[in-house]
């Protein structure tokens, strides 16, 4: 599995804007394979092109002023303008025509993480779906999520759950109303049954260590392939994908309020307190303690999947 990408500039068209001059207003880590960046470009530099190609990450882009009469080559009679958004797949090609004021936001979106929320969120494997290019587009919904992740990710570390709840908003937005079914055929792989099985089995022991023998076992298949299998369909090898089933028990357990935070850990099998809150701050930002300050002070609770950001750490 490629590695969690895990600040701004280890996407690819932030490096390019980078390299073109464009200003660089702000830029931050949102959590595993998530980044945001303000940009704003000034006329008097004057008509510029640029393009991006095969970036290998998916990118959402909103306008959030100016930049009226900038186009995307090959697009006739769309352009920008405050409030329009851009969703640019990690296979897409693009060029662009600048030559206006413009400040814009982008939210970078590696494709494991994508992946893995299709995986969580609609038991569909990444193969079988494919983000859709759009330019331009007028999405309410879409646009609104995005200035609440805007202005939440501006508030600091006190602000952190609100702003990955807003993220939360936008991958499932994404994913249920801006995706299609591949024209690619998916090949090998787990079956959905097979898949659902495993998954039941590993909610129902995630207390226990579980092994790789054991699930291959579950699934009728050899360990090699069953392994092989395995990220095939999920997109992230089967420790990595148990760790972020631990993680969002655990999540929901403090969420509830039922136990403490070594309870939490014991319930999920982790080795101790400290390994939980160790791994629960790298995956959604805050530390236990600050989740559960937060719902105590009435912030609106990050949804379960936000824990599953879980990287490759073995469980």
């Amino acid at each position: 599995m490629a590695r969690t990408l895990p600040c701004p500039a280890d996407f690819s068209i932030f490096q390019t804007l980078q390299h073109s001059g464009v200003r660089l207003d702000r830029a931050a880590a949102l959590g595993d394979g998530l980044a945001i960046a303000q940009w704003h470009r000034e006329r008097r530099s004057g008509r510029q092109l640029m393009g991006y190609d095969m970036p290998g990450h998916h990118t959402l882009s909103l306008y959030l002023r100016g930049g009226d009469s900038c186009f995307r080559l090959g697009h006739s009679g769309l352009y920008g303008g405050a409030g329009k958004l851009c969703v640019l797949p990690a296979r897409h090609y693009s060029r662009w025509s600048m030559d206006d004021d413009v400040s814009f936001m982008h939210l970078y979106i590696s494709s494991e993480r994508l992946g893995r929320e299709a995986v969580m969120r609609f038991d569909r494997e990444p193969r079988e779906l494919e983000l859709r290019d759009l330019t331009y587009i007028q999405d309410p919904r879409l646009a609104a999520a995005c200035y609440s992740l805007f202005a939440a990710e501006q508030g600091g570390p006190a602000a952190k759950l609100a702003a990955s709840s807003a993220a939360e908003a936008i991958l499932h937005h994404l994913l249920a109303q801006n995706t299609g079914q591949s024209t690619r055929r998916p090949l090998g792989g787990l079956a959905p049954t097979v898949r659902r099985r495993v998954r039941d089995y590993v909610d129902a022991h995630l207390e226990q260590p579980l092994t790789l023998d054991e699930l291959a076992r579950v699934a009728s298949l050899s360990t090699y392939h069953f392994a092989h299998m395995f990220r095939t369909s999920f997109g992230m090898p089967p420790h990595a994908w148990v760790l972020a089933r631990r993680l969002a028990r655990a999540q929901a357990l403090l969420a509830a309020g039922t136990v403490d935070l070594a309870g939490a850990a014991q319930a999920c099998g982790f080795g101790n307190a400290s390994h939980l809150s160790r791994l629960f701050l790298r995956a959604t930002g805050v530390t236990p303690g600050q989740y559960r300050q937060a719902l105590r002070g009435g912030a609106a609770p990050v949804q379960t999947q936000v824990t599953e950001r879980a990287g490759t750490s073995r469980p």
